[in-house]
């Protein structure tokens, strides 16, 4: 018996050695977390080492325990100013590691890619490049993409028509103002080129970026006065969700409910939002906006079977309502849905110098009537398709040279019950585009880029479009200099309308219309010296062949409105940015613009033309309950709107109509203040929009608007 006793003594004894060397060694890591700017200690800043963690205390201090010992990935979580940062260590003790954060208040380490479709960073970009970040967007209170455009970039104009909401950039309209989202163009929604920008979340915009100018010989047609490019956000950890819900005057609702997850070979983010409001100005009194419901949802998904190749598909849907007033004898009123799915996959060499990408996308516009006496039934009134299919290959033969090169082919197709023809009728465009770009370091401190597009289109024949940029640097200093040439195809509106517009006028296309021609040079400079960046930049843009819609008096007193490609139009300015950190906690951003547009057919104005206009802001980073707080006053100043066209009657004579509307500045303060506990944030924001009650026959606002908005976030 104690021989038996003995031996289960030691068999136990074997068993516990065993499972002791079978066990993982842990140990603890501990460290501080500091500003960079001010060296002071970061409260709430969330270390994260596997699937453990620690938040810093108010002495910056975070410790993480156990910890199993090994290779071990730490990495920081803090407010979205802050970018993540990553450390990676051998853990074989108890170890300290300490982090210093640098709060990323200005953009110029922001890696962009719209303005030569490779990732540079903004200080390295050799096309002049214009960025709105994440953060800037939640300090300024935006919500919407509209508003983020408006408070950073100055001459943007808004003008309500018949067709929606015609976005001007520095005196053009929306059709020669190029949108992307992800570098896929958006389908435009009326004979204006606009584009219903609400169909874009703006809580899922990681940046926006705007290049001024010709870009046609990257992005084909309509590229000839901006290209803005909007970014969409991506997951970064394991699971990741959101919400966010504000309500402003005139019961406005903006609501939403994200979620998101990156694993190692797969990531997927998920987003809905719906938004309402009852609208303003449906007594007569005042400008006048429709009561609206807008709802949306976004998937995108992506798959890495390798760390050289990708394979990623995205969806998006959005839904636009908008309701008569009470007491309107409308017996209808007006309901679109956009609908875009795309596709994309890339694969690169083992020594990433080559790497190729596919891409598929599809975008369509459903514009519907809704008959309220007939419960609501909804008609069809028309269609709008854009298939985009593209190929692009990059190689870097050497240190000193990037080559692109792609084919792209681009479908259009309207169709419409009347507006294109007593009958229901569908038109179709189609275009083939070959290009090509190289990126050649001359010097140390000297680029150059030059790069062309040939394009065969269905209806106008070919267009060829070259581009030359170059960027010098010289210590604090980077010039810019290009010349680039960009066209715009008729729209099938413009060649094939053919409608009466309830008995007010009737509208002809032009199917002679040519292609517009644009030719555009810039010359830029921009200095860099710690948190101080300026810039100014001069540019001259001539368009041939601009197309323009004139009205003829006819016999009967009728009025008619026709298409026709005039002789040129004239764009020359100056685009002067500072942007500034007083005192570790003061931002202080200004842009000014001046826009000269004229119409040489005329020697006029182009209609709704600013000539003088300006964005400022001052953002105020401070800390509150030892936590992060913004609060900025922000505004943009326009000098007056013109006016000014010929009027020819049936007899050929001609009257010039001239006026303008009063110069203006709008101005809103903004209160941003978040909460972090661990892996959660929640965030309030105030706002006072129109701090000044401005209003103006032109300018379609209710006045001073207040907002009140939560967001939780969970990381």
């Amino acid at each position: 018996m104690k021989k038996t006793a003995t031996a289960l003594f030691s068999l136990l004894l074997a068993i516990s050695a065993l499972n002791a060397q079978g066990q993982t060694k842990t140990y603890d890591i501990s460290g501080t977390v500091v500003d960079s700017l001010s060296s002071e200690p970061l409260p709430g800043v969330y270390v994260t080492a596997g699937s453990k963690g620690g938040q810093t205390n108010g002495d910056g201090h975070y410790v993480i325990k156990n910890v199993p010992a090994g290779k071990v990935t730490l990495k920081t979580m803090y407010y979205s100013s802050y970018p993540t940062a990553t450390r990676e260590i051998e853990l074989t003790g108890d170890t300290t590691v300490d982090f210093i954060l640098a709060e990323q208040i200005f953009n110029i380490n922001e890696v962009v890619v719209t303005g030569t479709r490779t990732e540079k960073r903004l200080a390295e970009a050799p096309v002049l490049t214009t960025v709105i970040g994440e953060r800037e967007i939640e300090k300024a209170g935006s919500v919407s993409m509209l508003e983020s455009l408006q408070d950073n970039i100055p001459g943007i104009v808004i003008s309500p028509n018949a067709m929606g909401n015609n976005m001007r950039i520095k005196g053009l309209n929306s059709r020669y103002i190029l949108m992307l989202v992800d570098g896929e163009r958006l389908v435009s929604e009326g004979a204006g080129g606009n584009v219903n920008l609400d169909q874009i979340d703006v809580n899922n915009i990681e940046r926006i970026e705007m290049i001024n100018g010709a870009a046609s010989a990257l992005y084909g047609s309509n590229a000839v006065g901006a290209v803005i490019n909007v970014i969409t956000k991506k997951p970064v950890h394991k699971f990741e969700a959101d919400a966010n819900a504000s309500w402003a005057n005139h019961n406005t609702w903006r609501t939403r409910l994200s979620a998101g997850t990156n694993l190692k070979k797969f990531s997927a983010r998920a987003s809905g939002f719906r938004n309402s409001s009852d609208g303003f100005g449906g007594d007569g009194e005042g400008a006048y906006a429709a009561a609206y419901e807008d709802y949306g949802a976004t998937l995108n998904m992506g798959y890495r079977p390798t760390d050289r190749s990708d394979v990623n598909v995205v969806g998006r849907f959005f839904s636009h309502e908008t309701f008569n007033p009470t007491g309107s004898m409308n017996a209808s009123h007006a309901l679109s849905h956009n609908l875009s799915l795309g596709a994309n996959g890339g694969l690169s060499s083992a020594d990433k110098r080559n790497s190729m990408r596919l891409s598929v996308n599809f975008d369509k516009y459903f514009d519907y009537e809704v008959l309220e006496k007939k419960n609501d039934t909804k008609n069809k009134d028309n269609t709008s398709s854009y298939i985009s299919a593209r190929f692009i290959d990059t190689f870097i033969p050497t240190a000193k040279w990037e080559l692109i090169g792609g084919l792209e082919y681009n479908h259009e197709e309207n169709f419409a019950t009347s507006t294109l023809g007593a009958t229901p009728t569908t038109k179709t465009l189609d275009d083939a585009n070959v290009f090509a770009q190289a990126e050649y370091e001359i010097l140390k401190n000297f680029d150059a880029v030059a790069g062309a597009r040939y394009t065969y289109n269905s209806q106008f024949g070919s267009a060829f479009t070259p581009k030359l940029s170059l960027m010098y640097e010289v210590a604090e200093w980077r010039f810019r200099g290009g010349v680039g040439t960009a066209f715009r195809a008729p729209s099938i509106k413009e060649l094939y309308y053919d409608f009466d517009h309830q008995g007010m006028f009737w509208v002809y296309g032009n199917p002679d219309l040519k292609a517009e021609k644009g030719l555009y040079s810039s010359l830029s400079a921009e200095y860099t010296e710690g948190l101080l960046n300026v810039s100014v930049s001069a540019y001259y843009n001539n368009i041939n062949n601009k197309i323009t819609q004139y009205d003829v008096i006819n016999a009967a007193g009728g009025n008619e409105k026709y298409y026709k490609n005039v002789s040129s139009a004239t764009l020359r300015g100056i685009d002067v940015t500072f942007s500034y950190l007083f005192s570790k906690h003061l931002a202080v951003r200004a842009n000014y613009s001046f826009c000269d547009a004229v119409d040489n057919s005329t020697g006029l104005q182009l209609e709704d033309n600013v000539k003088h206009s300006g964005t400022v802001s001052l953002t105020w980073n401070g800390r509150i309950a030892r936590s992060p707080f913004s609060l900025q006053i922000a505004g943009r100043m326009n000098s007056p709107k013109l006016y000014q066209q010929i009027i020819t009657g049936s007899d050929g004579s001609q009257t010039v109509s001239m006026e303008e509307s009063d110069p203006y500045s709008i101005w809103k303060i903004v209160l941003v203040k978040p909460f972090r506990i661990n892996k959660h944030t929640i965030e309030v924001t105030f706002k006072v929009d129109n701090l000044f009650n401005f209003r103006e026959a032109s300018f379609v606002d209710p006045g001073r608007q207040f907002l009140i908005g939560i967001r939780y976030a969970f990381k």
